[in-house]
This record gives structure tokens, sequence and C-alpha cells, in this order.
């Protein structure tokens, strides 16, 4: 039985605030993606992901807004998913990267400089850099869970991705960093392991969605990516090929399902139902407005009726509101004029109808629905944008805090695979009951 500790073999763990998702996936050109180690991770080729197998299970608020509320019940949920992808794919599932959320992250767009010693730069200055950033700390209480590097500036000129050999007196690479609360990281390792399973690494959800359902394309010429969840909305914007913002918001498609069952007076169960089935983002024809929608009372003894209008005068406020939130923090750091590809949407909250009519009016650029592509095998169901951060998160981009697409580095240069190890380590045995 081949484990997961194969280097051929990912397995990635989404932790949201409704489920809990695995997928086993493996790469399709094995000797292809282990030659091109040694690229960023933005100039790797793009190999087709052969899924082994998928689980999605409801965790009942074991996650809320991407904090863990209950270990036992977050390892539950871990241990169901892992027994039905294990029994679907034949591995047996030892390690995962872990795609986390959370309002308390933070972000930065770090810049490294180090002068130039000789008329030329060196092999030598690159790793003077490089060694700068990863000695750089988190702010205190936090880990680094993502330092993605840019392409290389010499004397001020951007955009160079070999430097060696080039002529100049400095040298500056800049880094997207994610910090995120160590008590949460904690919590969520600790879930992980009495599941029996080590954490080897971690993505940030508005990345994973990104790296989930944006084109090559899309990231070059600056892109969007909104991922809508239940309880969180997760935003990251891409340019030249790499991620330059990534921020949780604390609004999601929930709250649409709240606001129906106050405002129709219903169950919430039956609020989601009449959301997914009837409800619009946004009109945009005044055709069966008045239609009647039969609905059940809060107390599910009786039936009332309401229109297709009422039901939309709720949820079309709540979406302006998500969307609006998001845009407001964009405009204010200047990314929306950059970012010529437009949106791309993904999340439960995508396939909400009128969703892409809605964000093109609010952001005034083109809009589309996300699905995860490049992927073959067991995939039936896993095309929708529900499955986009479980799908990134098996992007090479999350090998490691510094992006590597190696095990071994991973191992030997994350801080937080060595927190994360630590952990395993102290509870590793027993395992959790399996």
């Amino acid at each position: 039985m081949k484990t997961s500790l194969n280097k051929n073999i990912c397995i990635s763990l989404s932790l949201g605030s409704t489920h809990t998702s695995l997928v086993a996936a493996s790469y399709e050109n094995k000797d292809l993606q282990m030659s091109h180690d040694d690229l960023p991770f933005y100039e790797k080729e793009s190999n087709r992901i052969q899924i082994l197998g998928a689980a999605r299970i409801a965790n009942n608020g074991a996650i809320k807004k991407g904090v863990v509320s209950s270990i036992d019940a977050v390892t539950a949920s871990i241990l169901e998913t892992i027994d039905e992808v294990e029994r679907q794919s034949g591995i047996e599932i030892e390690a995962v990267r872990a795609c986390i959320a959370g309002t308390a992250a933070q972000f930065d767009n770090h810049v490294e400089t180090c002068t130039i010693k000789g008329e030329e730069i060196r092999v030598s200055d690159l790793e003077k850099v490089s060694m700068a950033v990863r000695n750089q700390k988190p702010p205190m209480g936090f880990d680094f869970v993502h330092m993605i590097p840019s392409s290389y500036s010499v004397d001020g000129k951007h955009g160079i991705q070999n430097p060696i050999g080039m002529r100049g007196s400095t040298l500056s690479i800049m880094h997207h960093r994610v910090f995120y609360p160590q008590a949460d990281l904690h919590n969520i390792v600790r879930s992980c392991n009495n599941a029996g399973v080590r954490v080897q690494s971690f993505a940030f959800e508005p990345l994973a969605a990104a790296e989930g359902v944006l084109t090559r394309d899309e990231k070059e010429f600056g892109c969007i990516s909104l991922s809508i969840g239940a309880h969180l909305t997760h935003a990251s914007v891409y340019l030249g090929n790499i991620p330059v913002y990534s921020k949780e918001y604390p609004i999601g498609s929930h709250h649409i399902t709240k606001d129906l069952s106050i405002g129709l007076r219903t169950t919430q169960a039956e609020a989601e139902r009449v959301k997914k089935e009837i409800g619009k983002a946004i009109e945009t024809s005044s055709k069966d407005i008045n239609e009647k929608i039969e609905i059940s009372s809060i107390d599910g003894n009786a039936i009332r009726y309401v229109t297709r209008k009422e039901i939309n005068q709720v949820i079309e406020p709540r979406v302006r509101e998500i969307l609006q939130t998001v845009y407001a923090d964009l405009r204010r750091s200047r990314l929306i004029a950059r970012t010529s590809k437009g949106i791309v949407l993904s999340g439960g909250g995508a396939l909400l109808s009128g969703m892409t009519l809605a964000t093109e009016e609010i952001f005034s650029l083109n809009a589309r629905i996300g699905m995860p592509a490049n992927i073959i095998g067991a995939i039936e169901g896993l095309k929708s944008p529900i499955w986009a951060s479980s799908i990134g998160t098996l992007s090479p981009l999350f090998a490691s805090v510094h992006g590597d697409n190696s095990l071994q580095q991973t191992e030997e240069i994350s801080g937080i695979s060595s927190f994360a190890t630590k952990i395993w380590h102290r509870i590793k045995e027993p395992f959790a009951s399996r």
C-alpha cells in the first residue's frame, strides 16, 4: 500500500466553517516535476493532477471562522474523511497539507535588500539575500505560514528572474508574507495529530482558492480571486504571477441564509433551500417577481407564501455588503486598476444565481465562476467552485513556507514545519483510536 509520504503523492486537508474536505492526488508527470525543483513556483510547468480520492463531510461547527472550537470534533471530522479517502484510493494517509483560514491572519509584502561587494552578482549574493529573508522574525504570537518570493530587482530595475553575472550595487527581492496566530496553528496541528496524521505545511485559504481556479494569464496580468465561503470571504490579488494581497473577511453566504431565515420567518434549513433554488444575487428582470413561493413556517407545522421579490429583497443587500466590503479594501490598496483580467469567483457562495453580475456591477470588472482545472482521475463532483481551495492546496506553492517544491526543503527550512513536527513527536504515541 502506498503512503502519503511518497513524494509523488499529496494530500490536501481543508478545514472550513461547515465542512472538512480531504483530497488525495498524485502528480501525473513525476519526472517533469522533480526536474523543476530548482525553479520558482511561478515558472514550474502545470502538470495535470491525478485525483485518487476525495471526501467532504459536515463538521457541525467544529471550525468557526477559521478558529478551532472543539479539537475533538475537528479530529473526528478529519478521521471520517481519512477513512473514506483511504478506502477510495488505497493509500495510507500519514501526512497532509492543511488549508487554513481566519481573520486574525495578517499579510505584508516585504522587500529585502543586500549590497553587492564585487563587480558582478554571484550565487553567494543570492544566498545572502535569501538567508536574510529566512532570518526574519514574525510578529510576537504569530508564525510565518507563507514567504512567497517574487522576481529580483537590481539597482531598482525590477522583473529580473536570474541576476547572476549582472552588474549592480544592490540586490533586492520581495516576498509576500502571511502570518498566522501560533495558538490557532497549535490547535489545528493538535487536531491533525490526534487523528494520526502529520502536518507537512499550510495553505492560507485566500491563496489556495486562487491557485485552484486562476489561469497563468490571469496571474500574470492581474486578477482578483474572491472565494465566498459560509462564514468567511477569502480575497487575494495576483500581479506578475505572484500574490500581493491575501485577506479574510468575516462575512459569507451563511449570513445570507440567516437574513432569509429572519426575514421570511422560517428555519435556516428552509432558508438555505430557498436561497439555493430560488434566490438571486441581483434582480435583472421584472418577470415572475410576483410569483408565489411556498415555504414552511419556523415551527415546520404550517405553510406560508412569499414572492420572489420578497426573497430577493432580503438577499441582494447582503450580497452587496459582502462585495462592497472587499471592493473598499482593494480600492484603498489601489489594486483594482491593475487587475486587467478581472475577478474569479469560487466557494459555495459563487453558486448563487446572478453572483457574477452583482460582482461586475460593484467592481466594474469582468467576472467569471472558477472551476478547478487541470485535474483528471476520480473527479466526479470536483469540477465545482466549492472544491477550489482543496484542489488549490495541492499546488507546489504550498510545499513549504517558502513556496519550494521540495519535501526535503520543507523539513529542513520551514519554521512552521518544525513547530508542527514538535507537536507531532510529542503526542504521536498513542494515536487516536481509528
